[in-house]
């Protein structure tokens, strides 16, 4: 191919042109901002006539303009010009480096980006790159990455430093250099302190064939270096900490980290002196020991997670504010037991109050993932303890024979306006057909009790009307265990559940897929129910709903040999709820059976609500309430089935239940709904059937008294 001259006749006419001094300057001054040819002169100390030579260059060639009040700009053209004169101008301020070095192994869309370096600084000698290079580790807090032609072993102390402090790193070798040739010549304590640098999760490494520029890139600046034209590194480059510089260093950084591949030495959990962990030699469990320190513990477990299908924890944990993310199918257990308790504890500490976002110590969410959290003893956390939500489905979640203690739920919950304080023991959402397992856990959301778990209101707190100030954070909602919208079966078995004021055990939202049981828990409160609702029906041990949301179908329930002891008041025993959405379902069919209710200053022991077809029998009802079996609907709304009906009910013992006798509170709330009404006053009985129920069938023991409002239901003694 011929290439004609004129082709080129701009270009060579630009580079004439911005190559004269004072052109180049009134380009530099223009650059900064418009300006009319009196000030151009005086900044340049040019009289005008020449100034003006100057300028009318510049503007034939395109590269500026006059606008109607006398100011020249920069055109498009021209700024762009200016952008790639940049790079020219970096290299030629540098040349006697470059024509030693090359760069042009680098992708070349950094190449044509090199000018952003222009704020760095060059260094020539070796000992002064390489302190720029261990002042950057030092001065670092958050990151180190490391792309290096070998692992720098003359940096050995402060790199362990750093991640003694916490810093992450990120390290990128040849692969003929990991295991270093010249091991032998280092010292047994300087190999002790290469395996601690190397092996911790605070450290990911990998490898790639070969490196073809040298870059130390963290929180606190970049220092960078090309190789000599021979191909070797004599480890002189730049250094700088201005943001151009850094994020040209970064983004190059990403890319040989995004093409390296997985290497170096396989992860164990060494992190600070002689504290160690183990890990087994299949590489298909990793063993991670506490350390009691925020800036490792949380990270060591992150890392752990991450790459390895069984985890397996030892010691005290402190993640301090944070929380470990699963997104990958794992098992995580605790190490042994002692006197019946998990000897693995983890806590969180250092948070802000009150909390807008949820921040468990687990967070579980992982598209299909299946995971297993067993036998550790959580000692402090706000939100919630272990939480599986949102839209990601998991296949499968089993959490078993855990504790999860608090001295008080005060000051940990989400701040979730007049409903409280939101807080939560274990909370699982959107778990697909693999199933929810939660057996065995031990739970008290405020282990201190009546001297740590209460409100104390001089009295006011007896008062079922009293409400404490929520949007103060005067009282906190606390839930046990919420298991919400899965589609497979879901299992609650065998737990222990204490001070949950709102809920022991919730379950909301799940398909008609779902299969839910709730089987052999005890659940129990030394503090008062919690009040976000107008009623005394505020705590629950047990409750089961449709759900909130629209369009919910219902799901079957099996409430079986649960033991339910809340003798403060405002609770109520085990609670169904039918629909509260349109175009929702109700729970049918299910079984409320051979539960163990005391209520000390209840509402009602077994409330089925909305819901059709449930067989309530043979459970014990003792202590005081207004109810003690309540079944009640609502009048039909926009074509939906609201009613409560064909419920059988039988065999209930509810001879050591005080049905209460109507009172001031009772008839302030006496509206057909909360409690059962005639002529402005309540009545109260062991069994109400409200106006809405129909077709129920109620076998009555001796000396209970009932109350039947309905249609069709039948009344047997």
């Amino acid at each position: 191919m011929i290439i004609q001259v004129t082709d080129y006749e701009g270009f060579y006419q630009l580079l004439f042109e911005v190559s004269h001094e004072t052109r180049h300057q009134i380009i530099l001054l223009l650059e900064e901002k418009a300006m009319r040819i009196t000030y151009i002169s005086k900044a340049l100390n040019l009289n005008h006539p020449e100034s003006r030579r100057h300028i009318i260059r510049l503007r034939d060639i395109g590269f500026i303009k006059r606008d109607d009040d006398g100011y020249y700009h920069l055109t498009s053209y021209g700024k762009a010009s200016v952008l790639l004169f940049q790079e020219l101008e970096f290299l030629t301020a540098n040349s006697s480096y470059f024509e030693s070095h090359s760069l042009l192994d680098i992708p070349s869309k950094y190449v044509k980006r090199i000018g952003e370096l222009r704020g760095s600084s060059k260094v020539d000698e070796v000992i002064s790159f390489i302190n720029h290079t261990e002042t950057l580790i030092k001065e670092s807090k958050k990151y180190v990455w490391l792309l290096v032609d070998q692992f720098p072993i003359h940096s050995l102390t402060i790199i362990v430093e750093a991640i003694e402090r916490g810093v992450q790193f990120r390290i990128i070798e040849p692969k003929d250099r990991v295991f270093i040739p010249d091991i032998d010549i280092v010292t047994s304590e300087e190999t002790r302190t290469l395996s601690k640098a190397r092996n911790t999760p605070l450290v990911d490494q990998k490898i790639v064939d070969s490196t073809n520029v040298f870059l130390y890139v963290s929180d606190s600046g970049i220092v960078v270096a090309f190789p000599s034209t021979t191909g070797q590194f004599d480890y002189k480059g730049f250094t700088s900490d201005d943001d151009s510089s850094n994020n040209w260093c970064r983004e190059l950084y990403q890319h040989y980290w995004d093409t390296a591949e997985p290497g170096g030495y396989t992860h164990s959990t060494q992190i600070r002196g002689t504290l160690t962990s183990e890990v087994d030699t299949t590489e298909e469990r990793i063993i991670v020991t506490g350390q009691e320190s925020p800036e490792i513990d949380r990270y060591a477990v992150q890392h752990a997670v991450d790459n390895y299908p069984e985890v397996i924890m030892k010691g005290v944990f402190n993640f301090g504010p944070s929380a470990v993310i699963i997104t990958k199918s794992v098992t995580i257990k605790g190490d042994g037991r002692e006197d019946g308790t998990p000897s693995t504890k983890i806590y969180k500490k250092g948070w802000s109050f009150p909390h807008r976002d949820f921040d468990p110590v687990f967070s579980v969410g992982g598209e299909g993932i299946d995971v297993v959290i067993e036998n550790i003893h959580f000692t402090d956390f706000n939100i919630a303890c272990i939480q599986n939500t949102g839209p990601i489905k998991s296949n499968s979640l089993k959490i078993l024979n855990n504790r999860i203690t608090l001295i008080t739920g005060y000051g940990r919950g989400i701040t979730y306006g007049s409903f409280g304080d939101l807080l939560h023991g274990i909370l699982a959402e959107h778990i697909g057909d693999g199933g929810v397992l939660i057996e065995g856990n031990y739970i008290d959301l405020a282990l201190g009790g009546i001297w740590r778990g209460n409100i104390s209101r001089g009295g006011r707190e007896e008062d079922p009307e009293y409400r404490p100030d929520l949007f103060n954070h005067e009282y906190y909602m606390g839930f046990g265990i919420a298991v919400n919208s899965c589609s497979g079966r879901v299992q609650i078995i065998n737990n222990t559940v204490r001070n949950a004021n709102g809920r022991g055990i919730a379950v909301s939202g799940h398909t008609e897929t779902a299969m839910v049981e709730i089987k052999n828990n005890i659940i129990e409160s030394d503090v008062y129910g919690s009040y976000p609702f107008s009623s005394n029906e505020s705590g629950a041990g047990i409750v089961a709903h449709t759900g909130l949301e629209r369009e919910k179908p219902g799901f079957k329930v099996e409430v079986e040999e649960n033991t339910i002891k809340l003798d403060k008041l405002n609770y109520s025993g085990i609670v169904v709820l039918g629909p509260s959405a349109e175009k929702s379902g109700k729970l049918k069919d299910g079984v409320i059976k051979s539960n163990k209710i005391h209520l000390g200053n209840g509402y009602e022991g077994i409330h089925v609500r909305k819901n059709d077809g449930f067989t309530v029998a043979n459970n014990t009802i003792a202590g005081e309430t207004y109810y003690g079996i309540r079944v009640s609907g609502r009048k039909d709304y926009k074509g939906m089935d609201l009613k409560a009906a064909s419920n059988f009910i039988e065999n209930n013992d509810m001879s050591n239940l005080l049905v209460k006798n109507p009172n001031d509170y009772s008839n302030n709330h006496a509206d057909g709904r909360q409690f059962s009404e005639k002529q402005g006053r309540s009545m109260t009985a062991h069994v109400w059937l409200n106006t809405y129920s129909e077709n129920n069938i109620v076998k009555l023991g001796e000396n209970e008294s009932y109350i039947d409002e309905g249609n069709g239901n039948q009344i047997k003694k």
